[in-house]
């Protein structure tokens, strides 16, 4: 039991029952019990907290960590406790030395196996159990030996009942929960700064400066490099990890789509066109990375990749094939290797491991039988002891035995109180030209998803109090040396793809609060209307249930051929429900806003923290939208438009703020123009081109200004008189307000510049053709010739929205044609098809 307090009742209550239950294998109660000085200073800090303190900083640290992450459609859950774990100096010294002795193990192990292979000649791996394991990769043999250098791994670590350390697993090929760790440290600086300073826990940020220093050392001599973070994308359970390194580090999250090869060369697709990547920082396993070599194949893959390492244009980390140095065939021979090899024995090992014919003598209820070949094989010795024998009756040589890891526990915070739970200690190691530096903190985790460990469980900020004056470290530190200053000025590109996004995430915006400011315009009519009924108003509230239901004003913004259809107002009701909450309503706001969250998690690496916690605040309001009922009241509905109106702007307001002209960052500018110009085009030729008596006309005329946001610089502007042609001139003519279609396209125009040039000197391109043909029309055009009806029809203005509408998709397809289309991904060969096209 932990006793260093002279009386027990100095410890806070919520610490003392803890400590005063008995727990068998706790890091806490007991292998800190010999030796609890680095806790006392955490405990002091502590002592005047009680449990109902604790829980507000579990609530606050859950706020913070859930803020700077986008929740998928998938169950992610990851709860980060407000008590970190200490490592005692001791212990860390103990870790440090073992993590830098087995990186430079496999290291070794990584060049041999690949290269001369003289591990296998002599016997030491067993070359048929390597050979058949999946992560081998026959195709990186001959890769250069420059390109088999480890650079970034991890390994998990658990300290079994006799209080020795082992490892778990190791991770060469692309460590995951750097993120989570770099997160969990920022929210603990955050939450427990005071503790923070006490316990004088060692910075993790002079590690992460030799990560990109370490990198920057294959781009020394290029004065252009481009540097990238290759995912999965969306559907890879750990994106939202890898948009918060994209953040952290400002390198280009980029997908397989976004690179291709060419020449020999890894390029990335750009607006500009093709660009030369010079490093990939990967987080797709080896079996995905170029489905033109392997024969497996992958969505994932860059066709010709390993013939560019090859050629050596383009640096990859971590290296091919690196996942076979966590195969059986090695691991269960580390010891022997480390003799052979670095001629030391290993400091930290792995459960004991056993052949067919030494287990039969041995307890089997301590054991787990586990495949050389399939890692996620594993059979209890206790409980499948007859599926067991089974097994190893038809092919004993591909099973061995293992000793069960019995991991420790620590305390974690959970319902008010403090339970115990095992933990993980995930540690991380760089290999550098200096040697192996260990990041001086560890991802402590319990898991609780068996069958997908890395999408749920428990986080622990590792707190290392190694550093004994942090003031006098910083003092000492050697003034960084400044390497090519123009690099430094140097912005990061975005990928096509990434610019179509932003271009849709305008579109989704601007879509997105039109259509809210439409619905709230017709409830206010429709309830108006039932106060105070009037042919008028009826016919008002018609014309706009009309428009709605027929999409006239709303996505896909069909164009009306004659006058609008009749409509029952009984129907008003029901027609603000689907508009509002109806999946199956193209156009509805619940559908818009899911189109809207998808974009953002597509471009999220450059989203700040404030604009992800907004969109998930977007995220929440779509849930609850799910659960509307069809007999909302109009009461209701308001509330929720007014709560989806409030984070579109704030989530526009935080965009806008800090977006650059420059980087595919138009792109969303250029949305949001398209998008309003549509609707302004839609509800003039909707609302407006049907003529009526004069008190009507200025009535529809008003609830279209009123969507426009443009009600009240009508009044003041024409206060003497107010018509449709007023209307139409504001709207649409004035090249000076804001919000008409005609300052859209000039903005749209202006923006266009910042588009790479794809034409011949001389030449107007497709799409600058297309706005100024829409530019010219404007000027051209008179509020007269656009108001005057004929046989009760303002055809000259629907022929001239007509023609805009033509014109803007003109506009957009030239850009998915020479911007966009290349984002397509590749497909897989249906080699059936292609036999009977040859025959």
């Amino acid at each position: 039991m932990y006793i260093k307090y002279s009386t027990m009742a100095e410890l806070p209550t919520w610490l003392f029952k803890y400590l005063n239950t008995s727990h068998a294998h706790d890091e806490l109660a007991n292998h800190s019990g010999k030796s609890p000085d680095h806790w006392d200073a955490l405990f002091n800090r502590l002592s005047s907290l009680t449990s109902e303190d604790v829980s507000e900083r579990a609530i606050e640290i859950s706020q913070l960590f859930q803020n700077g992450n986008i929740q998928l459609a998938r169950n992610q859950k990851w709860h980060f406790d407000p008590l970190p774990f200490m490592f005692s100096k001791t212990d860390w010294a103990l870790l440090e030395a073992g993590i830098k002795q087995r990186t430079v193990l496999l290291n070794k192990i990584q060049h041999d196996i690949y290269g001369e292979q003289t591990l296998l000649l002599d016997g030491h791996i067993p070359a048929q159990q390597l050979f058949q394991d999946n992560n081998y990769l026959r195709e990186g043999f001959n890769l250069p030996q420059n390109e088999l250098n480890l650079f970034f791994t991890a390994l998990d670590i658990y300290r079994a009942p006799s209080g020795e350390f082992k490892v778990l697993v190791d991770h060469c090929q692309c460590p995951l929960g750097l993120g989570l760790l770099l997160e969990s440290r920022i929210i603990a600086r955050r939450v427990m700064a005071e503790e923070f300073a006490e316990c004088n826990v060692q910075q993790i940020k002079g590690f992460l400066e030799r990560f990109t220093d370490t990198i920057n050392e294959y781009t020394r001599y290029m004065d252009d490099p481009r540097i990238v973070i290759l995912t999965q994308g969306v559907d890879d359970p750990n994106y939202n990890e890898h948009a918060f390194l994209s953040t952290y580090f400002g390198y280009t999250l980029v997908q397989s789509a976004d690179l291709t090869v060419r020449h020999g060369e890894v390029c990335l697709k750009s607006l500009p066109g093709l660009g030369k990547i010079n490093v990939i920082l990967r987080w797709i396993p080896d079996r995905s990375i170029d489905s033109l070599e392997q024969t497996e194949y992958s969505l994932h893959g860059i066709p010709g990749l390993l013939q560019a390492v090859r050629e050596g244009t383009v640096k990859v980390l971590n290296p091919f094939g690196s996942g076979v140095l966590s195969s059986p065939a090695i691991q269960c021979r580390l010891d022997e290797l480390s003799l052979h090899l670095l001629n030391e024995p290993l400091l930290i090992g792995e459960p004991s491991h056993y052949d067919l014919e030494q287990a039969k003598t041995l307890d089997w209820s301590l054991l787990e039988l586990v495949s050389y070949s399939d890692k996620q094989f594993k059979l209890d010795g206790k409980s499948e002891a007859d599926k067991i024998r089974a097994v190893i009756s038809k092919h004993p040589g591909d099973y061995f035995f293992q000793e069960k890891p019995i991991f420790s526990s620590a305390p974690f915070w959970s319902d008010g109180k403090l339970v115990s739970k095992p933990v993980v200690f995930r540690c991380y190691a760089l290999t550098t030209e200096n040697g192996v530096e260990v990041l001086p903190s560890a991802l402590c985790f319990s898991n609780e998803n068996d069958k997908d460990p890395s999408v749920s469980g428990w986080l622990k900020d590792t707190w290392i109090n190694t550093a004994d004056n942090l003031v006098a470290d910083v003092q000492n530190m050697p003034v960084p040396i400044r390497k090519r200053m123009d690099v430094t000025l140097l912005e990061g590109v975005v990928s096509s793809r990434t610019a179509e996004h932003l271009f849709w995430l305008g579109r989704y915006l601007e879509r997105s609060e039109n259509t809210v400011r439409i619905l709230r315009i017709f409830i206010d009519r429709y309830t108006e209307l039932a106060i105070y009924p009037s042919t008028m108003r009826r016919n008002i509230v018609m014309r706009l249930l009309s428009a709605i239901k027929s999409q006239h004003i709303v996505y896909p913004y069909i164009e009306p051929i004659d006058v609008l259809d009749e409509c029952d107002t009984e129907q008003a009701k029901q027609m603000a429900f689907q508009l509002l909450a109806d999946e199956q309503c193209a156009g509805s706001i619940i559908n818009t806003l899911t189109y809207l969250f998808n974009a953002t998690l597509q471009i999220q690496e450059l989203l700040s923290n404030d604009s992800r916690r907004i969109i998930e605040d977007i995220n929440e309001q779509i849930q609850r939208l799910k659960r509307v009922a069809v007999n909302i009241s109009a009461r209701g509905i308001q509330s929720s438009l007014d709560q989806i109106i409030g984070s579109i702007m704030a989530f526009n307001g935080s965009i806008t703020d800090c977006m650059p002209n420059s980087n595919g960052w138009f792109m969303l500018e250029i949305g949001r123009r398209v998008e309003r110009s549509i609707q302004i085009t839609s509800l003039s030729a909707s609302l407006l081109s049907e003529e009526a008596v004069e008190t009507e006309e200025l009535g529809v005329l008003e609830a279209v200004l009123s969507c426009q946001v443009s009600l009240v610089t009508h009044k003041r502007r024409y206060r003497m008189y107010q018509s449709i042609g007023t209307g139409i001139e504001l709207m649409m003519l004035d090249a000076e307000y804001p919000r008409s279609l005609l300052f859209q396209l000039e903005q749209i125009d202006l923006l266009c510049q910042n588009l790479p040039i794809k034409r011949r000197p001389g030449v107007i391109s497709a799409h600058e053709k297309a706005i100024l043909l829409s530019k010219t029309t404007c000027y051209l055009t008179e509020k007269d010739y656009l108001q005057h009806s004929v046989d009760g029809q303002r055809k000259q203005l629907l022929e001239f929205s007509h023609n805009i509408r033509t014109n803007l998709n003109t506009f957009c397809d030239v850009l998915l044609v020479q911007y966009f289309s290349h984002t397509q991904t590749a497909s897989k060969l249906n080699w059936s098809n292609i036999e009977q096209i040859q025959s």
